[in-house]
C-alpha cells in the first residue's frame, strides 16, 4: 500500500513548525505545510537540526509540488532521482558546499520517510571552489565596516562577528551558539569554548580580543555573545545581519574561517593541533588551507626550530 499523507491532520504536536517562517512557501503553507511539518518531525532527531531540515526540505516540497504537480505524498516526492534533479535544477544561488549540505538533509528523509525507494542517482555535484583568505586590505575593510555601524548595538555585534569568525574561526552555527560564559580569559589569553557538534576549546587571536572581551562585559553569563537579544539559533541570522548592513563588502564567514586557517598555518602551527582547535577531523579538510598557506618565512622557520 502505497505510503500517503492526510493534508487535513494537524501532525505538529510538538509545535515544530514555530521555529520556521517558510518565506517562499508562505503563500502555499495552508497546503504544503502540514505535509513539510510532518516530513521534518519524522526526520528530526530529537528536535535537532530543525531549521536547517526545514530549510532543506521546503524549497523541495515546494519544487516537486508546484513547478512538478507531483501529489504530495512521502513515496512520490522523497525520491533520490528529485531530489538530485531541485539540488541540480532549482538552486542556482547555492554554492557547492551549500548544495551538498542540502542534498545530505533531503537524502536522509528520504532514508526514513521512503525507505524503499529504488530510484538511482548517477548526477554528481560539481567541486567546491577553493575559499579565498581575506588579504591585510580586506581585514582592515571589515574593521572599518564594523566601526561605522548605525548604533552601539550593531558596532558591537559587528565585531563580536570579526572576533569569532577571524579570531576563532567559528563556523556560522558555532558563532550563533556562542553565549558569555562560553567565553573564558586566561593568563595565556582568552578562549572560546564550543559545545556543537565539534565541541573543543579555541584560543582567540589577540588582535580580535577586545571585540569580544566588550561584548562579554556588556551581557550576561547565560546570553548569546553575537545579537544577545535574539531567540533560538537559526542559520540565517548572521546573513540578516549582513543584509541589513548594506555594505558592498564580501563579508562571509566562511572566509573568515579560512583566513584564520592559514594565520595559524602561517605562524607555524602544526595541521595536527589546527584540526584539534578547528574541528578539522582530516588533512584534506584542511587542503584548502594548505594550498593558501605561505611554503618558506621567518615565522614558519622559528617554530620549526624548536621540533
Amino acid at each position: 500500500m502505497e505510503k500517503g499523507f492526510d493534508l487535513q491532520h494537524d501532525d505538529d504536536p510538538l509545535g515544530l513548525s514555530k521555529t520556521y517562517l517558510p518565506i517562499m512557501g508562505l503563500p502555499y503553507w495552508n497546503t504544503i505545510g502540514p505535509f513539510i511539518t510532518h516530513a521534518v518531525s519524522e526526520v528530526a532527531e530529537g528536535g535537532r537540526d530543525l531549521p536547517g531540515l526545514y530549510s532543506a526540505i521546503t524549497p523541495f516540497v515546494l519544487w516537486c509540488w508546484q513547478s512538478r504537480g507531483i501529489d504530495l505524498r512521502e513515496d512520490r516526492i522523497f525520491r533520490r532521482t528529485l531530489a538530485d534533479q531541485f539540488i541540480h535544477l532549482a538552486t542556482p544561488t547555492l554554492s557547492p558546499a551549500s548544495k551538498a549540505t542540502h542534498r545530505g538533509a533531503l537524502w536522509r528523509a528520504i532514508e526514513i520517510l521512503n525507505p524503499h525507494d529504488t530510484s538511482v542517482s548517477g548526477l554528481a555535484l560539481p567541486r567546491s571552489t577553493p575559499t579565498i583568505p581575506y588579504n591585510d586590505s580586506e581585514l582592515a575593510q571589515l574593521q572599518s565596516w564594523a566601526l561605522a555601524q548605525s548604533t552601539a548595538a550593531r558596532r558591537q555585534d559587528a565585531g563580536t562577528l570579526l572576533a569569532l569568525g577571524l579570531g576563532a574561526g567559528l563556523a556560522t552555527r558555532e558563532i550563533l551558539e556562542v553565549t558569555v560564559s562560553d567565553v573564558t580569559i586566561r593568563p595565556r589569553g582568552m578562549f572560546v569554548s564550543v559545545w556543537a557538534s565539534r565541541p573543543r576549546t579555541v584560543p582567540v587571536l589577540a588582535e580580535w580580543s577586545s571585540y569580544l572581551r566588550a561584548s562579554a562585559e556588556l551581557s550576561r553569563g547565560q546570553e548569546w555573545v553575537f545579537a544577545a537579544g535574539r531567540g533560538a539559533p537559526s542559520s540565517d541570522q548572521v546573513s540578516e545581519f549582513l543584509a541589513r548592513a548594506r555594505s558592498g563588502l564580501d563579508i562571509r564567514v566562511v572566509r573568515m574561517r579560512a583566513t584564520w586557517l592559514r594565520r595559524h598555518l602561517a605562524d607555524g602551527m602544526s595541521p595536527i593541533e589546527l584540526m584539534q582547535i578547528s574541528g578539522i577531523h582530516t588533512l584534506a579538510g584542511l587542503q584548502n588551507s594548505l594550498n593558501f598557506a605561505p611554503t618558506t618565512g621567518h615565522k614558519m622557520a622559528k617554530r620549526g626550530d624548536h621540533k
